[in-house]
């Protein structure tokens, strides 16, 4: 979850709070500074970077530094648990993303050897030890990693040397150089407009970087020679420009990215991998977290009313867990936007010790889940700077929609409209002006708690809106499927509690109505979400959204961007940053 960035060159400051900068969607809790010249110079501080910059110490003649950004996983919010950790020796500074399991025993051989410890976090013990090795530079790294169990991107300083040190395991870390530079960073996106290309450690990778000098070596000490990738794909971060928010901004570059899904799938290149082996398919697994894993219902959804295969969405973190039925025969789809997220890279290592074909669908082409999927799917969303995603989301179902309808064709010879569905979509209107969602806003903002309902797509739908609410309102928000009301939902309702219906599935439509109607027996205020002309009787004491009418499978796309809306204009007006929700960060690389 943490950003880390290092650098060796004049004006290490700067150039490290730049791209630091880059990274602070990673987490936002603290961050730090440490700056080398002779002997290391820390400078921490809670909150923003901006709060780190206030106090940053300067360092005469610098000549390089690592810095962090971080989400707190292991001890408080404090100045004492921020990164750079330090050893007591002040030899060693190290910054760190990833958590070390075994922490808790190592801090008992610490004390052990008279080593006392001043923050709660598992950080710590890496420069204590290293310290305690007795040994200088990549010699004391190879002495503690062996020692760590867990995930680590280690990015080390020592006093003895003017080399940045890095180590690997399972979270991602890079590293590029330009002549007289060298920079690190847990995104290549860090190095735009430093390098053209950089390098990706792999696990168990480390790494002893000067200037005109850099080594890469095994778990073991062996010298191995490493490939400079293109640094391709990656896309300028050009702010916000004319909105207050990146979420705003994101929320409408939806039609540009669905033009943009469209452009990139308009021969069957990224599909026809897929549609060579989909006979051979007889099951379909669909993983994910969070948004991604809500997408893939939608996608599980499309595919088997589609292709006939039987098709299952499952939450990455439970993936492993549940002796999933995987083989051969096996499909398995991993959604993640920025294609690092731990527990679904965890799945997919099941997937692929299973003997399953793998396929990355992901925004991010030089991921570690691209890298090691058979087959990858981009979304095409371009960057996607707030932590609630929205572009990326619908981006995801784009594609979805587009593999659903392309494989049909593949395997059933049925007609594929998907490109011109989309393409039609994506000249619709799908914002709707401010003053149309005022009183939907207002109804949230008045309640402590709301909720959604819906029957198949729309229930999907109705769980990403009530996240989307949830994590940048804070207010308690929760989505069920409307035939699950009886089954314990209607004791939470009571008079005036918002409750939004996804109701844009004509088969369903009665039924979901009916629905409403025993919200409404109860005291709840209803929200139609539906291109449908609903009927008086049901509409008297509601409201409606009415949503744009295109094909049915699209309407998870249409119903989705007012909710975003509502989210985000709900959070501004409790005075929450719906770009850097409390305690959330955007690219989760710990399980």
């Amino acid at each position: 979850m943490c950003g880390i960035t290092g650098y060796i060159g004049s004006s290490p400051e700067t150039v490290l709070l730049k791209m630091l900068k880059r990274l602070e969607y990673r987490g936002y809790d603290s961050s730090g500074v440490a700056i080398k010249n002779g002997k290391i110079t820390v400078s921490r501080a809670c909150g923003r970077i901006q709060e780190l910059e206030k106090v940053l110490v300067p360092v005469e003649g610098g000549k390089l530094g690592i810095a962090h950004t971080r989400w707190a996983t292991h001890g408080k919010v404090t100045v004492a648990n921020a990164h750079p950790q330090v050893s007591t020796s002040k030899k060693w500074a190290v910054v760190h993303n990833g958590i070390i399991e075994n922490f808790a025993e190592l801090k008992i051989k610490l004390r052990y050897n008279g080593i006392n410890l001043v923050s709660g976090t598992d950080t710590e013990v890496i420069p204590q030890l290293l310290a305690l090795s007795g040994k200088d530079g990549i010699a004391a790294l190879l002495d503690v990693i062996p020692q760590l169990s867990g995930s680590y991107a280690l990015l080390c300083l020592d006093e003895a040397h003017d080399k940045l040190f890095l180590a690997k395991n399972k979270s991602p870390i890079y590293l590029a150089e330009n002549g007289q530079n060298v920079y690190v960073a847990s995104d290549p996106a860090c190095f735009y407009g430093y390098a053209e290309t950089y390098y990706s450690l792999n696990d168990g990778e480390l790494c002893e970087a000067a200037v005109g000098d850099i080594k890469f070596y095994t778990a073991k000490g062996k010298l191995i020679s490493k490939e400079a990738e293109v640094l391709s794909g990656v896309d300028e971060e050009s702010g916000t420009g004319i909105y207050p928010h990146y979420m705003l901004k994101e929320i409408n570059e939806i039609p540009k990215v669905l033009r943009h899904v469209v452009e990139a799938y308009a021969d069957d290149a990224y599909v026809s991998k897929i549609a060579d082996i989909i006979e051979d398919i007889n099951r379909i697994k669909i993983i994910g977290c969070g948004t991604a894993y809500h997408s893939g219902l939608v996608g599980a959804d499309l595919l088997e009313r589609h292709l006939g295969i039987e098709t299952s969405a499952h939450i990455a973190s439970e993936f492993r867990y549940c002796n999933p039925i995987v083989n051969e025969n096996t499909l398995c789809i991993f959604v993640s936007q920025s294609g690092e997220t731990a527990d679904t890279l965890a799945a997919l290592d099941t997937a692929k010790d299973k003997g399953a074909t793998t396929v990355a669908l992901t925004n991010v082409a030089y991921s570690t889940i691209a890298q090691k999927a058979d087959i990858v799917l981009p979304i095409c969303a371009g960057a996607e700077i707030a932590v609630a995603s929205t572009k990326a989301y619908v981006a995801q179902l784009a594609v979805f929609y587009i593999l659903a309808l392309k494989l049909a064709k593949a395997l059933l010879n049925t007609p594929e409209t998907a490109l011109k569905n989309l393409n039609k979509l994506s000249r619709e209107k799908l914002l709707l002006d401010k003053p149309l969602l005022d009183d939907v806003i207002d109804f949230f903002d008045k309640s402590p708690s709301a909720f959604f309902i819906g029957r198949g797509l729309d229930y999907f739908t109705s769980a990403e809106a009530s996240l989307k609410l949830k994590e940048i309102t804070y207010v308690n928000s929760n989505a069920y499927a409307a035939g699950e009301l009886k089954h314990g939902v209607l004791a939470l309702i009571e008079n005036d509690t918002p409750v939004v219906v996804s109701a844009t599935q004509q088969s369903l439509l009665a039924k979901t109505l009916s629905n409403a109607k025993e919200v409404e027996a109860r005291g709840g205020k209803i929200i139609v979400l539906s291109q449908f002309e609903i009927p008086a009787d049901y509409t008297k004491n509601a409201f409606q959204i009415k949503l744009r009418s295109v094909d049915e499978d699209l309407m998870s796309i249409v119903a989705i961007v007012p909710m975003q809306q509502i989210a985000y204009y709900l959070a501004v007006k409790k005075g929450n940053n719906p770009d850097k929700p409390r305690n959330l960060a955007k690219s989760v690389t710990v399980e």
